[in-house]
């Protein structure tokens, strides 16, 4: 039985993975493949999977797919009952494809992402659906990327106008949609592309507090890969340990981590019981690949916390 009703919006993609022996190679080298998967992508089309394997009814929307995507991508979330009735398919587009390339330690990815959204930024050609109203209303619960201009900002908007609480992802704390958003989720990545200057200890600590300034309701959130997380709400900041585990890729598991705040809200969980979920979630997802065809379950993420 679905328990909870979930609607995403945001990044959608068809994902080719490879993961290598040894590690990523020198320029003109050589390395052995170990595995290679076919699977959706994104940060909105990675957490769908997972939610879906907690039992929650979802409903998603975002990017068009195209000449490349649609049909497996479609395929893909019609087998695990995803809702992607919304999504929009352009002829003339080949869709938003990429190729991840994982060793030992790290993951490259190669992708369309800057010129996709170059175009946003200068808004030539909008490759993404204007959110529905009433999808959003009969949700428990939301995840909405803020990679879309005006269209994540509408689903952000209608989120809050409705009463659905949703979780944001990788955006300044000035951000209208961070600033409506129930939960800021951060990665230690993203402030080293896009906001250097708290990269250390101390900074992440200040970067925290602004969102905090900006929005005293929400609990902001930075993740540290295995490193400790920093969160905090309404001015009081707290860490937690993430759970160890033997790691097989990390593909996928801020994607995860995402998804287990979006239960959470869904939950009504307070802080330290959402932040505790979706750490063991995220450590699961570690054991695991390729994790869309695979994703934790309520079951594992609860043995992981009981250390059974």
């Amino acid at each position: 039985m679905k328990n909870k009703k979930i609607y995403l919006y945001g990044m959608i993609t068809y994902t080719t993975a490879v993961l290598l022996r040894e590690n990523f190679p020198q320029a003109n080298g050589y390395s052995e493949i170990k595995e290679k998967h076919f699977f959706v992508g994104g940060e909105t089309g990675g957490a769908a999977p997972t939610l879906a394997s907690f039992g929650c009814s979802v409903k998603m929307d975002g990017n068009h797919l195209g000449f490349n995507t649609d049909k497996p991508v479609r395929a893909f979330y019609e087998k695990i009952g995803v809702d992607v009735s919304r999504l929009h398919y352009e002829k003339n587009y080949a869709g938003v494809d990429e190729i991840i390339i994982i060793d030992k330690e790290t993951r490259t990815t190669f992708g369309p992402f800057a010129e996709f959204h170059k175009d946003y930024h200068e808004r030539k050609i909008i490759r993404a659906n204007k959110p529905c109203e009433n999808d959003i209303k009969n949700a428990n619960a939301a995840g909405i990327d803020p990679f879309f201009g005006e269209e994540s900002l509408l689903a952000a908007r209608y989120c809050r106008e409705n009463n659905v609480p949703f979780v944001t992802i990788d955006e300044r704390p000035e951000h209208e949609v961070c600033k409506l958003a129930s939960i800021i989720v951060v990665s230690s990545d993203w402030i080293r592309d896009h906001a250097s200057e708290f990269c250390n200890d101390n900074g992440k600590i200040e970067l925290l507090k602004k969102y905090m300034a900006h929005n005293p309701n929400a609990l902001a959130v930075i993740t540290s890969g295995g490193e400790k997380i920093l969160y905090g709400r309404n001015g009081e900041i707290k860490k937690a340990d993430a759970f160890k585990v033997d790691t097989k890729s990390t593909l996928g598991a801020g994607d995860t981590f995402k998804a287990g705040c979006i239960y959470g809200l869904s939950q009504n969980w307070h802080n330290d019981e959402i932040i505790n979920f979706s750490s063991a979630a995220a450590a699961v997802a570690c054991t695991k690949f390729p994790l869309p065809l695979n994703p934790p379950t309520l079951e594992e993420i609860e043995r992981l916390r009981k250390n059974e």
